[in-house]
């Protein structure tokens, strides 16, 4: 009788681990991935690309530079970078808020990983929308929106 309950408690001692193990590496390669670029010159990772032009309504907030807008189906990606580094991503996300805010735009949601990433989720007329901060390169960060 036993001998069954103590296989049975190795048994979840094995498989909390292994799981534990699991997300631990999920977490490290997430965030260097993330970050992968951070340190980089931004020559081939800060420009533009194609002629982008912002949709229709939506006001890019100033010192950010339009780098690409990507459309799937009415979901509009819209790339852009601005100045920073990774001790600056919340701030930064808090200001391109509270721009967004002064455009008509209401925050809902934020969530952050200080040095990591920074995203909110924002509302204007009943649609919900997101923005992502994080590093681009050395001395930008990478703003995204994601817009419906």
């Amino acid at each position: 009788m036993r001998k069954p309950i103590l296989i049975a408690i190795i048994a979840v001692v094995v498989v909390v681990a292994v799981a534990l193990g699991g997300w631990a590496v999920f977490e490290h390669f997430e965030r260097a991935d993330k970050i992968k670029n951070a340190g980089k010159p931004c020559g081939g990772l800060d420009v533009v690309t194609g002629n982008p032009v912002a949709p229709t309504g939506f006001t890019l907030p100033s010192g950010q530079k339009l780098l690409s807008v990507q459309s799937q189906g009415q979901t509009k990606i819209v790339y852009a970078s601005t100045g920073g580094g990774r001790s600056d991503i919340v701030q930064v996300r808090d200001q391109v808020t509270q721009a967004l805010t002064s455009d008509g735009y209401k925050v809902t949601h934020t969530d952050q990983e200080p040095t990591f990433e920074a995203e909110a989720t924002v509302s204007k007329n009943g649609t919900d929308d997101t923005v992502q901060v994080q590093p681009l390169c050395n001395g930008r960060l990478r703003v995204r929106y994601i817009l419906h």
